[in-house]
């Protein structure tokens, strides 16, 4: 072999070994970008930096970098979402309410009394349901679904105007609603006013009376001093308030399996303690409201109506979950009355 034909050998040798080193040296380290509306108060925000953050530099082994933003420092609630969509952020959070505007896939969350407790919420979420959810996202909205956590539990009314006993008094209240098809038709089944509005100045929209009140968990009052707003609290029940922690469904595919892996396994550990640390924090902020609002628990004949209000919403609103899986969710939890009351309206 002559020398010439030596040192072309040797050239193509190298420039093969090179042109494999250099997307194993583009592999060695990921930096990720994660982002929340959430502020510091809320746990949602404490799972992304103190949780999440955390866990994926540790199961990567320190290679994985993170940036983390919250409070709405990049995005706030659906802006979360188009950001992930156009790779400006890694990893976001937005509520169950919220991602409606995008598409259906996590609206069955949303449906009125669809969860009797906490403990059934956490076991179908974090079972077969979230599985179903999770490709369902994957599909329809092309995102990845790290988990389903709660945030505050379940929805009450909460308002400005005066105490509130059962449907018929929420006539001529306005009540700010999130982008969800459901809770705007579950307002209004109730006899409310539903009034689409930015979570990021509700404070605002409470005091100078734009919106009278709101439909969310009572430790939210707490933790954003809506007290100071909304005096009034009616303990309906109903709604669970959730939070889709995801990525864009291609910048995950995108990643190498290394990270990949510590995703998967940060992702396992939130859905495991989710409900359990979200209880323990709503029960401090909680005890925050003793004195600040004036608290109205339904009795069993009064609470009777504000199930069968929710009625039209699930009607108000079918074809946008599935009524199969909605039915499977009741049954597990034994909701009989509510499946007959929604066979009869033509709900399921």
């Amino acid at each position: 072999m002559t020398s010439r034909i030596r040192a072309t050998a040797v050239m193509a040798v190298c420039i093969a070994t090179l042109a494999r080193a250099i997307p194993a040296m583009a592999e060695d380290s990921v930096k990720l970008t994660l982002a929340t509306g959430i502020v510091p108060t809320v746990p949602t925000a404490w799972f992304v930096k103190e949780f999440i953050a955390p866990r994926l530099e540790k199961y990567s082994n320190g290679r994985i970098s993170t940036n983390v933003q919250i409070s709405g420092s990049l995005c706030s609630e659906h802006k979360c979402v188009e950001q992930a969509k156009l790779k400006q952020i890694d990893l976001g959070t937005v509520s169950g309410a919220n991602i409606g505007a995008f598409g259906p896939a996590f609206d069955i969350l949303n449906l009125p009394y669809i969860f009797k407790d906490d403990a059934s919420a956490n076991a179908i979420i974090n079972g077969w349901l979230g599985e179903e959810l999770a490709n369902k996202a994957a599909k329809e909205l092309e995102l990845h679904t790290l988990a389903v956590i709660p945030s505050f539990g379940f929805r009450n009314l909460d308002n400005n105007v005066r105490e509130v006993k059962v449907p018929a008094d929420l006539k001529g209240i306005k009540l700010r609603v999130t982008k969800t098809p459901i809770e705007l038709a579950l307002i209004q089944g109730w006899g409310g006013i539903p009034v689409p509005y930015d979570w990021a100045t509700l404070y605002e929209g409470l005091q100078t009376k734009i919106v009278n009140g709101m439909y969310i968990p009572d430790a939210y009052v707490a933790a954003q001093r809506f007290y100071e707003v909304t005096p009034y609290i009616t303990r309906t029940g109903g709604g669970l308030n959730t939070h889709i922690i995801f990525m864009s469904r291609d910048r995950y595919h995108a990643l190498p399996d290394w990270a990949k892996d510590a995703i998967n396994r940060t992702a396992k550990d939130l859905r495991e303690v989710a409900f359990k640390i979200d209880i323990e924090w709503r029960e401090r902020a909680n005890a925050d409201l003793k004195g600040k609002v004036k608290f109205y628990e339904p009795t069993p004949t009064e609470l009777q109506l504000w199930y069968k209000g929710a009625v039209p919403a699930w009607v108000a609103v079918k074809g946008t979950y599935d009524p199969a899986l909605a039915g499977r969710v009741l049954r597990e939890q034994g909701q009989q009355d509510l499946i007959s009351a929604l066979q009869t309206a033509g709900a399921l």
